[in-house]
């Protein structure tokens, strides 16, 4: 027998034999699983989307409040002299 004739031996011996058996919960675990992906993703969204709008409300006040300069003084600088 060559290798060509053998490979073929074994690849029809493994397709005529039975069927590896699948378990009988295959179908409630799959769509258990998916379930829990959609649900993860549909988290990750709107988490996204909440460090979005907080993201946007923070550089909405910055600009509007202008943190970074100095508060106005509220009297005048003392003058020696008068």
């Amino acid at each position: 027998m060559s290798l060509p004739d053998r490979k073929e031996t074994e690849v029809r011996r493994m397709l005529a034999g039975p069927y590896p058996p699948v378990p009988a919960d295959l179908a409630a675990r799959a769509t258990a699983r998916g379930r829990r992906l959609v649900v993860r993703r549909r988290r990750a969204r709107h988490l996204g989307r909440l460090l979005l709008v907080l993201a946007l409300a923070a550089l909405a006040w910055a600009v509007t409040t202008q943190p970074w300069l100095p508060a106005p003084a509220h009297t005048t600088p003392h003058v020696e002299g008068w």
